[in-house]
Formats: structure tokens, C-alpha cells, sequence
């Protein structure tokens, strides 16, 4: 089964349709092809048959009238009268029964008759003639033994002076006498029949005929060359195989002389049928068979062609070339492979184009906080001497904001932290920014509720910072009134939750599904101004955590505003051994 698949589909579909089609049609073709000679044969059989039974039907008839005409001259009224007649001298009564005969002998095929003779037994009133003698005269012919062995009123023999085989009818000349029911055999008639003339077929001699006694004497052969080999095989009694293949053979019989007829027929007009068999059948065969190989290689060739063409997709898309190029035609599953990789493709595409904008983003990100580090000691004397000058002139607030805004620079562009920090240092960074902006804006007050098992927690360093700026610029800053904001961080499930809820001026409807709209996009809008801060966070989140993260707003008119961050559960090593250990 391996080697069979080990080939192309176009050589297994041409393969497979040869089984398919080739096959049973050589199948169909051989099975009528058979059916065919038989039919032929079987109406040659029966061809030979009606010839069979029209000859031997034409001898018998002529043997009934052969033995009509002998029965006639034996009972000829005329003939016996002159048999029996004394008065006459010797030549007028052997001419009168020799003329009685031949005017009985009225026949259609006279020529068939070798001889026909009356032998009287009267020896005190000798007679001859013609066709008339004595039956002592025949005594001495070679048939006259024979015809007293067999005793009956036909026999053969070989006849010197014909050269031929004869058939002779005898039938006795009886004289009945009806006043005292007496009868009296005044002799015999013999009918001597030429079997060479007699038994020739009629017609152009298509057949040969044998005809031998039940002796399996040859008694006649129309075919004289192949005398000698029949007379053979009668003398065997057996007929070769080849003989039986070279012709076609018939038997008949003639009950009543015990005489079997053999009709060889030759082979040569079953082959001619044959032939013409072969040239019926052939050329619609070979016809079949180039249209089976001609639809099977266009239907391989064509199905193969689409299969490589697919193939050759899959090879453009290993050497990174994406696009998507024209559908292979069809409905069947070849085109629905088609379809799903031109499918895949595209959404792969998407892919590397969405991941190729966020790696951009994420350099972008990089880049900004690397100019953020750009002389930072000198920040940090800037910010040391401020403070020293404020300590001395006793303006302590001043000397409260450098240090929290010395922090502030430290946690930016400290090379201590990583990407993650713990709950706790980015909720320290958010309470120095918080203490600074009170400082410029005091109409608000801000809570937090943190649970303790958060604040061991991991998260994106930078991520709370820039909600609560938001919050503070354009929620509560926009006030006439004191405001408040409340910062909640909790676990829920198999996330953890960020809250940054303000009671500031809100925003409508519209504006929030904008506003989320553009925080979620990964394409490269417009910065909006207001909402760049919120929106980078969003992207650090999905881009570092997953789809299912991020940020989800909240907010009506004058009811203040609600931002939900929405992180996974990472632990510091600490509090996994922790874990860990609870669990046992």
C-alpha cells in the first residue's frame, strides 16, 4: 500500500481509472465477444442442421422412389404374364419383359441407376434379354453371395466394372393366383443403384459427406482427398482431435439400410464469421478504450493540476509571501481547501501586521522613557538644592514636593525595577504624583481601598499613574466644588481589579463608547490629547498580558466617571512559596 501512494496523484488517478474503466470494459467486450461466436456458431449449427436434414431428406425421398419403381416392376401385370408365357420364342419374351422394365423405371434421375434386372427362375423356359436372365447367370456375380448372407431386400457392394459402390434393391416376382390363393416366385428384381452418383450433394459442395454401413465400412466419400484418411479413422474408429477442430461435424442416419451419414463441415466459414467478429468488435473496442484512457488522463491531469496548484500556495507561503492570490475554481473540497487557506493566510497576515504595530508601539514606549533618563543626576541636584534652600529659608512644603518628586524621577528612571512591579511600589509612585497635584489643587480629597493580599501582587509598572492623572485633569479639576477620587484594588476570581472611580463633571454616552473605541484600536489613530495616556496603558496591558485584559470605562453626565483595569494574578517568589505551602 506504501509503494502504491508513494506516487504522484496524477499517476494514482490514471492508474485507478484504468482499473475502473479499462478493466470492465475489456471485461464487457471479452463477455460479448463470447456471446457473439457463440451466436455464430449456433446459427452455423443450425445452418448445418437444415442442411443435414434437407440432404438426408432428399435421399430418402428418392430411396422411397426407387422402391417404388422396383416394387411396381415386381407386381407389373404384364412383366409376370411374359415370364410365364410359353407360347413365345425366347428373344420375343426376354424383349417383352426387357421393355416392361424400362417403361417401369420412369424416374427423374436415371443416370443414378446402374443397372436394373430381371432374374426369372423358370429353368425349363429359359429367358434373356436386355434386362432380363437367368437367375443361374447371376450365381455366378460376386453381389449374388452377398445378397444370400444378408438376406435381405437391399444390399451393397464394390462394383469392378463401375469402379464404384453399389446399392442394390431386390424385391421378388411373385405370381398369385386368386382362384386357389396359391403364389408362385417366378424370380427377383434387383435394382443396382450408382451410391457415387446417387449420394453427391447438390450445390457447390460447401460440405463434404461420408456415408459407412454400421461395419464402419466406407460405401462413399464426396470428397475423394480426404477418402483415404476417413476410410482410415473408420477403420480405427476413432476420429483425432484435430480433426474435430478442423471441422464442424453432423451425423444422419438411414434406418433402413443401416447407412450413417457424416457431413464435415470446415472450420474455415466459423473463422470467416469470426473475422468479421473481430472486425466489428475490435475497432469499438480500441474506440472505448482511447475515449476510457483520453477522459481518464484529462480528468487525472486536470484534478492533479488543481492539487498542485494548491500545493504550490503552500509553497509560496513557506518563503513568507502571504498574499492571497485567485481561487481555484470548484465546489468540491480541493476549492473548500482553497478557501480556508486563503482564509488562514489573511488572518496570519492580520496577525504579524498587528503584532509588527505593537512591537513599533512597544519601541515607541521604550524610546520615551529613554529620553525621561537624560541627565538624571543633575535632576537630582536640581531637586537636592531646591529642597537644601527651602530647609534653610523653613518653607518645609517646598522641601515635602522635591523629595516626592526626587521619587517620583527615582521610580521613572530607576534602573532597580523592571516591567513589573509589586501593587505596593506602584501604588507608592501614585501617592507621591497625588500629594504633588494636591498641592496645586486642593478641592479634592482621594481614598484607597487596597486589599492586604494584593499588594504583594505584580503588575505593569506605569499603569496606575496615568488613570489617576486622568481623573484628577478631567474629572474633578473641571469642578467649582471639592471632589473626591477613591482608588480600589481587589481580586476577583482569576483576575485582579483596578478601580479609579472620580465624582467629577463624567462624560456622555457617546463619548465613552469614542473614547473606548480608540483605547482599544490597534491601528495608529489620531492621538486625541486627553486620552493617549489611557489608551498606551491599554495597549501595554493587552500586549503584555493578553486580549482578555485591559480596561473597560464607565461614566454619565455630572455622575462622575469609573475606570476598571482588569489584570492577571502574578505573585512575587515569596508569596508562591507561600502558597505553595498553604495548599499542603
Amino acid at each position: 500500500m506504501k509503494k502504491i501512494f508513494g506516487y504522484t496523484i496524477f499517476s494514482q488517478l490514471v492508474v485507478f481509472s484504468l482499473l475502473i474503466s479499462v478493466v470492465p470494459v475489456i471485461v464487457m467486450f471479452s463477455l460479448l465477444f463470447m456471446r457473439m461466436e457463440k451466436m455464430v456458431e449456433s446459427e452455423l449449427n443450425s445452418s448445418h442442421q437444415q442442411t443435414v436434414s434437407q440432404y438426408t431428406k432428399n435421399v430418402e425421398e428418392k430411396l422411397a422412389r426407387y422402391q417404388e419403381s422396383i416394387s411396381y416392376i415386381a407386381n407389373n401385370t404384364a412383366l409376370i404374364q411374359a415370364m410365364e408365357s410359353v407360347d413365345a420364342n425366347l428373344q420375343q419374351r426376354g424383349q417383352e419383359i426387357s421393355e416392361e422394365v424400362a417403361k417401369s423405371l420412369l424416374l427423374d434421375r436415371p443416370s443414378e441407376i446402374s443397372n436394373c434386372v430381371v432374374y426369372s427362375l423358370d429353368e425349363d423356359n429359359p429367358v434373356y434379354g436386355s434386362r432380363v436372365a437367368m437367375m443361374e447367370a447371376a450365381e455366378k456375380e460376386p453381389w449374388y453371395k452377398r445378397e444370400r448372407m444378408d438376406r435381405r431386400n437391399w444390399f451393397h457392394y464394390y462394383s469392378q466394372a463401375e469402379k464404384t459402390q453399389v446399392l442394390s434393391l431386390v424385391m421378388p416376382v411373385v405370381d398369385v393366383n386368386i382362384e386357389n390363393y396359391t403364389k408362385q416366385q417366378l424370380g427377383s428384381v434387383k435394382l443396382d443403384i450408382d451410391l457415387g452418383k446417387f449420394l453427391k450433394p447438390a450445390g457447390n459442395g460447401s460440405y463434404t459427406v461420408m456415408v459407412y454401413d454400421d461395419n464402419y465400412e466406407l460405401l462413399y466419400a464426396s470428397d475423394e482427398k480426404r477418402k483415404l484418411k476417413i476410410k482410415q479413422y473408420l477403420e480405427e474408429k476413432k476420429f483425432p482431435e484435430g480433426f474435430k477442430k478442423q471441422y464442424m461435424t453432423e451425423y444422419s442416419q438411414l434406418d433402413d439400410f443401416q447407412m450413417n451419414i457424416l457431413f464435415l463441415f470446415n472450420n474455415s466459414e466459423l473463422v470467416e464469421k469470426q473475422g468479421e467478429i473481430y472486425l466489428l468488435v475490435f475497432p469499438a473496442l480500441l474506440l472505448v478504450l482511447l475515449f476510457a484512457l483520453g477522459f481518464a488522463y484529462l480528468y487525472s491531469r486536470k484534478f492533479s493540476s488543481r492539487v498542485e496548484q494548491l500545493v504550490r500556495k503552500f509553497e509560496i507561503a513557506e518563503t513568507g509571501d502571504l498574499a492571497i492570490r485567485a481561487p481555484i475554481p470548484g465546489q468540491d473540497e480541493i476549492s473548500q481547501l482553497d478557501k480556508k487557506f486563503s482564509h488562514m493566510l489573511k488572518k496570519l497576515e492580520q496577525l504579524i501586521q498587528k503584532e509588527y504595530v505593537q512591537e513599533l508601539e512597544k519601541k515607541e514606549a521604550q524610546f520615551r522613557n529613554l529620553q525621561l533618563q537624560i541627565n538624571p543626576h543633575f535632576l537630582y541636584n536640581t531637586l537636592e538644592t531646591i529642597s537644601s534652600l527651602a530647609a534653610v529659608r523653613q518653607v518645609f512644603p517646598i522641601c515635602d514636593m522635591c523629595q516626592k518628586l526626587g521619587d517620583i524621577f527615582r521610580y521613572s528612571i530607576g534602573k532597580n525595577y523592571g516591567e513589573y512591579v509589586t501593587v505596593e511600589e506602584e501604588l507608592r509612585h501614585t501617592q507621591n504624583y497625588v500629594f504633588i497635584q494636591k498641592m496645586r489643587y486642593s478641592r479634592f480629597a482621594v481614598f484607597y481601598n487596597v486589599e492586604i493580599d494584593t499588594k504583594k501582587q505584580k503588575v505593569l509598572r506605569f499603569i496606575l499613574q496615568p488613570i489617576v492623572e486622568n481623573a484628577i485633569l478631567h474629572g474633578l479639576r473641571e469642578l467649582a466644588s471639592s471632589g473626591t477620587l477613591e482608588i480600589s484594588i481587589y481580586n476577583e476570581e482569576t483576575c485582579m481589579v483596578i478601580s479609579v472611580t472620580d465624582d467629577g463633571v463624567g462624560m456622555e454616552k457617546e463619548k465613552v463608547e469614542e473614547l473606548s473605541q480608540y483605547i482599544n484600536s490597534s491601528d495608529n489613530l489620531k492621538d486625541t490629547g486627553r486620552s493617549i495616556g489611557i489608551r498606551n496603558v491599554n495597549q501595554r496591558i493587552r500586549l503584555s498580558c493578553g486580549e482578555e485584559y485591559g480596561i473597560t470605562i464607565q461614566s454619565s453626565p455630572h455622575g462622575g466617571s469609573s475606570f476598571f483595569l482588569k489584570l492577571p494574578l502574578i505573585f512575587t517568589e515569596e508569596d508562591k512559596d507561600e502558597l505553595q505551602f498553604t495548599n499542603r
